[in-house]
């Protein structure tokens, strides 16, 4: 066994992907972050040694795991598979570690968090974003709905998919929203962290940059987040703020909404509320996500806030792992669904909102659920309206889609 690799491997939490090659059915794993140059690919009859690298067996532990379940390929090919998992630092303990060092070091000492997707899901130079913006919103007018409740704008629902497949639920949204943005100090913004840990909740003290300027991270806040987050290092995952685009997509609509103008932000990162789906509790009943409501909830005390959940909804289809495709009578069965849970938002009652997705055991797979939830708690006393319900393709023959919404929440 080389003796760079790890005593007892420990895969770490990744998003692997089925493959079908001629040669067979592999299942794809690659660094979510973007640091290592390779990615792995298992034949799916060796797969069940990734769950044997949990960071308690050594090789030898391993090999006799393998036995067990009558496979019997050698420690000398298993040293060579786990020689190139380590190589595509998808080892927790292995080079990963260092190579994740040198990579924050980087990220905190650059001037701040740059835009990963500038030039890629929206143009890089600015009177290109415009001109799109302002034709997508041109499309839309305002439905006048907002005069119905009390207060002023407090939280926001935003899609974070692509703009391509989502700019006229961006648009409507953003459209309706113009008019209540005036005089917004600090913005609270909870993205969905796609690579994120179970419950876990992640800030960063970068200031964003969008096409129209750098946003000042609020480190006041920062501090609050920390000082809330029980028993984990607030910034183990850190790193994720860099490729994750789910607080980019949102901030680059909202800032051209605002005409460019400067306020204090506080990005976060929220990863998945699974585990809460499973062991059937209530997110709030965990100590870190509780004290992260009622900081938020004391820091909009400070100045004239908003809250806004850069959060899409469903994820279905083969695309996601179901067995079945999307058909016309399934695709109107989810938009129901879907309903349900945002006038569950709606009308303030986030408990709710979670627990319609725990009762089915999150089979829509709503990758906003977390950010979601969080605005709502912490927005309990607002209330408000829908707009530009969408359902996104996510394959070419339409067997598997996106859906998405705009919400906005009055209240003071």
């Amino acid at each position: 066994m080389p003796r760079q690799l790890p005593l007892k491997p420990q895969l770490r939490d990744l998003s692997p992907q089925w493959i079908q090659r001629q040669d067979g059915v592999f299942l794809h794993l690659e660094d979510d972050l973007g640091l290592a140059k390779t990615a792995v690919q298992i034949p799916q009859n060796l797969t069940p040694i990734l769950l044997l690298c949990d960071g308690t067996r050594t090789l030898s532990s391993i090999n006799g795991g393998l036995l067990l379940q009558g496979i019997s390929i050698g420690e000398e090919r298993i040293s060579n598979l786990i020689q190139q998992l380590d190589d595509a630092l998808l080892l927790e303990n292995g080079k990963f570690a260092g190579e994740k060092d040198k990579a924050i070091h980087k990220y905190r000492n650059s001037k701040h968090r740059p835009m990963s997707f500038a030039g890629t899901i929206y143009p890089a130079i600015t009177s290109d974003l415009d001109l799109f913006i302002e034709e997508s919103k041109s499309k839309f007018g305002p439905s006048g709905q907002s005069n119905q409740y009390d207060g002023t704008l407090q939280g926001v629902l935003s899609p974070h998919i692509d703009f391509a497949r989502g700019y006229a639920t961006y648009a409507k949204l953003w459209r309706e929203s113009e008019q209540d943005l005036d005089g917004i100090e600090q913005v609270v913004i909870l993205g969905t962290d796609h690579s994120g840990g179970l419950g876990s909740i992640t800030p960063t003290m970068q200031n964003y940059q969008t096409p129209y300027s750098e946003l000042e991270t609020d480190l006041e806040g920062v501090r609050l987040i920390e000082a809330a987050i029980v028993g984990k290092d607030p910034y183990n995952e850190e790193l994720h703020h860099i490729k994750e685009h789910s607080i980019e997509l949102a901030l680059t609509w909202l800032h051209n909404s605002m005409g460019g103008k400067q306020f204090k932000l506080l990005p976060i990162l929220c990863g998945s509320f699974q585990k809460f789906i499973i062991d059937k509790q209530q997110p709030d009943s965990d100590e870190t996500i509780k004290n992260i409501i009622d900081s938020l909830f004391e820091y909009r005390k400070r100045a004239r806030t908003l809250v806004i959940a850069a959060g899409d909804l469903a994820h279905v289809g083969p695309e996601f792992g179901d067995a079945t495709s999307m058909d016309e009578l399934s695709l109107g069965d989810l938009a129901s669904k879907d309903h349900i849970s945002l006038a569950n938002i709606e009308k303030g009652d986030p408990d709710s909102f979670f627990q319609a997705s725990a009762e089915e055991g999150d089979v829509r797979k709503i990758c906003g659920l977390t950010p979601i939830y969080l605005m709502g708690k912490v927005l309990s006393d607002c209330k408000g309206y829908s707009v530009g319900y969408d359902q996104c393709p996510a394959d070419q023959n339409r067997t598997s889609v996106v859906s998405i919404a705009g919400t906005l929440l009055f209240g003071h």
